[in-house]
């Protein structure tokens, strides 16, 4: 009836009233959600502040900031979502990461128009990296201005990034390529001119990228990073004069360790030296190292590095791949993020269950703990964010 009175108000009759009656029938007066709520966003990570902070960037569809409400998250930032990260020290300091070697920082406590490029001299050097590079906020407050980031070789910033002052006004993010190499103060750490963790020069798993950085937060010396060809270092001075850090590589140190994507390190808040691996992959591809979570020990008095392979190959976890792994330090139980959503090891167990009902089965990209407020949380492939309340 509507239709009917917007045509003839324009004076039509006849055949052009039908037509214009035909047309208008055809423009929507509304969209109706199909998915009734569904949250259907491609998580890439979740980073906390440990004080009830909580964001995460997104496939496609930029970083977003839970503010308390499950329904509405503010978009913060724009563009490809990866990682993201707050500094230690002050919460109101950030970073996020697009896609490749492009990160942010933000001063003012994720003012979405604050944003500031601190990776050119990374993505303007001759280097490549993951499709979502890795990249860490160093956990200890004594270090809280260091950033490290996995392209080829780690590379180091120990000031966010730069002077806010020369960035703000220098290098804000939507006028400036992200490529510009005077927009950040990343130096690659390690013997000048051999810096790179996958160079051919190391011996055999050569090629690839660095698939993963990590740090511990009770320990400003030691660094651990490994590499998508299976490559595991640890750096015991990775807080010195750039030129003079220095890695010595696990893997060569063992005979069990698979020569597969390692996904993820989590480090023994007890002893630096000792860490937990996850791998991706399956164990069909080393059918003479198989397993997709360990435990590592490095030695560095003796030179030696053992690996424990901890999933069992049997029960839930089987010849999943390990996409993430993180340990609760209160329980010691670990968590691991799968394909098929998160299982858990509890400690001084050997049986891998489901870490908790209600679930969807999807893929779990990435693992957050918030020990102050002891949740859980996870970063779905497709199907938004979720948080599981820890004993």
């Amino acid at each position: 009836k509507n239709i009917s009175y917007q045509c003839a108000g324009r004076g039509l009759s006849g055949s052009d009233l039908t037509q214009c009656q035909q047309m208008l029938s055809r423009v929507p007066s509304g969209l109706v959600s199909l998915n009734k709520g569904l949250s259907t966003l491609q998580f890439q990570s979740l980073s906390t502040n440990g004080a009830g902070g909580l964001m995460g960037g997104t496939q496609d569809n930029g970083t977003y900031e839970f503010g308390g409400s499950a329904i509405v998250w503010p978009q913060i930032m724009y563009g490809d979502g990866g990682q993201s990260g707050y500094n230690a020290a002050n919460p109101t300091v950030r970073f996020n990461s697009f896609f490749g070697q492009n990160h942010d920082a933000n001063f003012q406590n994720g003012d979405p128009t604050k944003w500031v490029i601190i990776s050119g001299k990374i993505a303007s050097s001759p280097e490549g990296s993951n499709f979502y590079a890795p990249i860490i906020a160093d956990p200890n407050p004594a270090a809280a201005g260091t950033i490290f980031e996995g392209s080829e070789s780690i590379w180091r910033t120990q000031d966010w990034g730069g002077s806010q002052a020369y960035l703000e006004t220098s290098c804000p993010e939507f006028t400036t390529s992200g490529s510009n190499p005077l927009c950040g103060d990343f130096v690659r750490i390690g013997p000048a001119g051999a810096t790179s963790l996958t160079a051919a020069a190391l011996g055999t798993r050569a090629g690839g990228f660095v698939a993963a950085v990590e740090r511990a937060a009770t320990d400003t010396v030691t660094l651990w990073a490994a590499t998508t060809t299976g490559r595991v270092f640890i750096s015991k001075n990775a807080d010195a004069t750039a030129g003079a850090v220095t890695f010595t590589r696990l893997d060569l140190l063992a005979v069990n360790d698979p020569g597969r994507f390692v996904s993820s390190i989590t480090i023994d808040p007890t002893n630096a030296n000792h860490a937990w691996l996850s791998y991706s992959g399956y164990n069909f591809n080393t059918p003479a190292q198989p397993g997709h979570v360990f435990s590592v020990t490095y030695d560095a008095i003796g030179g030696t590095a053992t690996w424990v392979n901890i999933d069992g190959g049997t029960g839930p976890l089987g010849d999943l791949p390990v996409t993430d792994l993180v340990r609760d330090t209160v329980t010691g139980d670990l968590y691991a993020a799968t394909d098929f959503g998160v299982l858990k090891l509890e400690f001084n167990t050997t049986t891998w269950v489901s870490a908790g009902p209600g679930m969807p089965m999807v893929e779990v990209a990435g693992l957050t703990i918030d020990s102050l407020s002891r949740k859980l949380y996870a970063a779905t492939h497709g199907r938004g964010a979720w948080t599981l309340p820890l004993p």
